[in-house]
């Protein structure tokens, strides 16, 4: 089964698995599709009559992405939404406010077993002292872009593995959530 995985980031830069939960389907992809359906017009019907989702066809999807810039949901809502997004990073500073944000999000999500932001937010919480920011893997099907991918040395404790994880400090492929929120696009 699929999982969504957690990052830590020691202080020397460099990425380590810190946890997961099960069936991604659970994290970024509800999320999405909840701020498509609360926040977005519906695409026009198919020729067969039938609606569709941005995140099941892939179409439209620069909506979705273009949410966290607008004043069109709270500032949570925008931390959630940008902490699903590709090669995001959030401060061990700031990780209070993210899991403050998962669990707003979670009261007010429909429906409450089916989503994994409860769980994610407990693995940030057990962790939130050990890392100096945490990062995520939406999915595990696709690549781990924080350290699997990037191994070329077949152990798993040696330099050269070390080297071959994503480093914060070294790197610029990241982003940062929090950065993010004080754009001049219309975030609060």
């Amino acid at each position: 089964m699929s999982t969504t995985e957690i990052y830590g980031f020691k202080a020397d830069g460099n990425a380590e698995f810190i946890g997961e939960t099960q069936n991604a389907f659970r994290g970024a992809f509800v999320v999405w599709e909840h701020f498509e359906n609360k926040h977005l017009e519906p695409l026009p019907p198919m020729a067969s009559g039938k609606s569709y989702s941005r995140t099941v066809t892939g179409e439209s999807l620069d909506d979705l992405w273009a949410l966290p810039y607008t004043n069109k949901i709270t500032r949570a809502e925008k931390i959630v939404l940008l902490s699903t997004f590709d090669k995001n990073v959030v401060r061990s500073s700031e990780i209070a406010e993210l899991i403050s944000a998962y669990r707003d999000f979670d009261k007010n999500f429909e429906f409450k077993t089916y989503c994994s932001l409860p769980e994610q937010a407990e693995i940030l919480e057990k962790h939130k002292d050990e890392y100096v920011a945490f990062g995520f893997n939406q999915t595990s099907v696709n690549s781990a872009f924080w350290t699997e991918d990037r191994d070329t040395c077949e152990c798993e404790d040696c330099e050269n593995c070390q080297e071959d994880c994503y480093n914060i400090n070294t790197e610029s492929e990241h982003f940062y959530v929090f950065d993010e929120l004080d754009k001049e696009n219309g975030c609060d």
